[in-house]
């Protein structure tokens, strides 16, 4: 495409002129290949960044996919994008009438839905030709287009991006309902199979974790673990309750105090929306803090070897903070109503459309806990080698003591992974949720997937360190108790005792033996020979 635009004036006036303007080179694709490499902000439309401008310029997508006129692109990039030169103080837009040429094109389509011509798009806010005094920016003149292809009302939007539309109440774009706007379809379904498949998982395998370890079974004995594997037992839940319940995107938009053809601003208003949120959100974090207060166990007991006293005066101390911490963060995304369905699985969370939110209530937390408890475990290693490297006097007590300091140990080094894991995803997306929501790029489906199976592999992991010969014994001598209640006492055989009488001695007695039934057994006995040596007398009876 050509540019008429008339540099010798300029190069006249301003020729031994200092640099009056800087330049940039230009970033925003829409508006490369087009004749200039060069532009300056702020821009025409009052943006002061790139890329403040490439989002307002996604906006106008559908209209220019429409074809309502060739030029509409050079137009929009010459208004958002303008050309720049050092030479001149004014960046250099579109000329009126290339403005008008496209304005009598494009804005009878705009008419037809009910949407006004954009006031930063007013041609008489340019100039009516290139000249020394302003210069401007004039395209071809415009070839017939054959308007046939369809355009639906609610896809024209200018101020809010593809798929999106603004809503009524508060002025703030919403997505559209049922919109496949970073993902497609078969995405959500095979999403959709993934969440009904891990959560129960983990609920089965947490809920046996619990009650092996409240029982006195499992490998290792730590109080912070057993609520460790309760958070992730109420994480399970909650996302079960989603499954049931259906996408919360899909309810709210089903809700009738709003418009069908957009989702609501927030999900709180959906209860079964704020359940599995609180559930998700608060034990997810509760969850993260009780692995760090199990790194500070395993620091305490292997590596400072405190007594049990201080080890008590340490648990209220982690209640506290592993409880306390996480209902902070609850409270504020509530006040904030920042809660709202993910795109992908529907599940009710915080920041999943606002990045601001995304950063101050999951990432700085998630950056804090996973910081700590890597402090925690370096220090924790290095004490562990110190103890293990001095000579001591080993016994079996000692061993079993040290064994189980290990496994603690490993414990908390392999729950590192599936938290750091979810930290880097939740940094994936908080940096490239821009470009996502300017269509430049789309989101890689299985880092999302990887971020839903890592929050609860540790809950899953509980079926490694629970499974044991202790626990197997455990679990037997409950069922043995178990079934001892269930059935009763055991009726036994009772034992004869045979008395001989010395006043009326006999040649036979007759012993009547219970066993159980209705029966006596009769059992004819031939009285033995008396020897004093071989029985003892007490009152006249002789026990056998």
């Amino acid at each position: 495409m050509l540019i008429h635009v008339t540099f010798v004036y300029m190069i006249q006036i301003v020729a031994a002129e200092p640099f009056l303007r800087t330049c940039e080179p230009i970033r925003v694709e829409l508006c490369t290949n087009l004749g200039y490499n060069a532009t300056g902000m702020p821009n025409l439309g009052g943006n002061e960044l790139q890329q403040d401008a490439e989002y307002t310029l996604k906006t106008f997508s559908p209209l220019i996919q429409y074809g309502c006129s060739s030029q509409l692109k050079l137009f929009l990039c010459s208004v958002y994008v303008p050309l720049c030169t050092e030479k001149v103080i004014n960046p250099i837009g579109p000329c009126r009438s290339l403005c008008e040429n496209v304005r009598s094109r494009c804005y009878p389509v705009l008419e037809g839905f009910g949407f006004p011509w954009p006031d930063t798009l007013n041609c008489s806010r340019f100039p009516e030709e290139n000249n020394h005094e302003h210069m401007c920016m004039e395209g071809p003149k415009d070839t017939n287009i054959a308007i046939t292809s369809p355009i639906l009302p609610d896809t024209v939007n200018f101020d809010c991006p593809p798929q999106h539309v603004k809503s009524d109440t508060l002025g703030t774009c919403v997505p559209t309902c049922e919109a496949d706007f970073l993902f497609d379809s078969a995405e959500k379904k095979l999403a959709e199979v993934w969440i009904i498949v891990w959560p129960i998982t983990c609920f089965i395998c947490s809920l046996g974790g619990i009650i092996t370890l409240t029982i006195g079974g499992g490998r290792v004995r730590a109080r912070p673990l057993i609520f460790l594997a309760l958070c992730y037992f109420f994480m399970s839940v909650g996302l079960i309750l989603r499954i049931i319940t259906g996408r919360a995107n899909n309810q709210s938009c089903q809700s009738e105090t709003i418009s069908s053809d957009y989702q609501q601003e927030d999900d709180l208003g959906n209860p079964n929306c704020a359940f599995v949120f609180l559930f998700v959100y608060y034990f997810g974090m509760a969850a993260d803090l009780w692995w760090v207060c199990l790194c500070g166990w395993w620091v305490a007991k292997a590596g400072l070897l405190w007594p049990q006293e201080k080890l008590r005066n340490l648990r209220s101390f982690f209640h506290v903070a592993a409880w306390g911490l996480p209902a902070s963060q609850t409270v504020a995304a509530l006040v904030r109503r920042d809660v709202d369905a993910d795109e992908l699985t529907g599940t009710c969370y915080v920041g999943n459309k606002e990045s601001t939110t995304l950063l101050a209530l999951v990432l700085v937390p998630q950056a804090l806990y996973v910081s700590i408890g890597f402090i925690l475990l370096g220090v924790g290693c290095l004490l562990v080698l110190c103890k293990s490297s001095a000579p001591t006097a080993s016994s079996n007590g000692t061993n079993q003591r040290s064994n189980d300091a290990d496994l603690l140990g490993i414990l908390c080094v392999l729950y590192f992974l599936p938290a750091a894991c979810v930290f880097i995803t939740v940094c994936y997306e908080y940096g490239n949720r821009e470009k996502w929501l300017l269509n430049q790029d789309k989101p890689i489906l299985w880092v999302f997937l990887l971020r839903y199976l890592m929050k609860l592999f540790p809950g899953i992991s509980a079926i490694f360190w629970m499974w044991s010969f202790k626990t197997r014994s455990t679990w037997k001598t409950v069922f043995r108790r178990l079934n001892s209640h269930k059935h009763g006492p055991v009726k036994t055989q009772t034992l004869p005792v045979i008395r001989y009488g010395g006043q009326n001695p006999s040649m036979h007695s007759t012993i009547s033996v219970n066993t159980g039934s209705s029966q006596n057994i009769k059992y004819s006995k031939r009285k033995p020979r008396l020897h004093h040596h071989h029985h003892h007398q007490i009152g006249g009876e002789t026990i056998l």
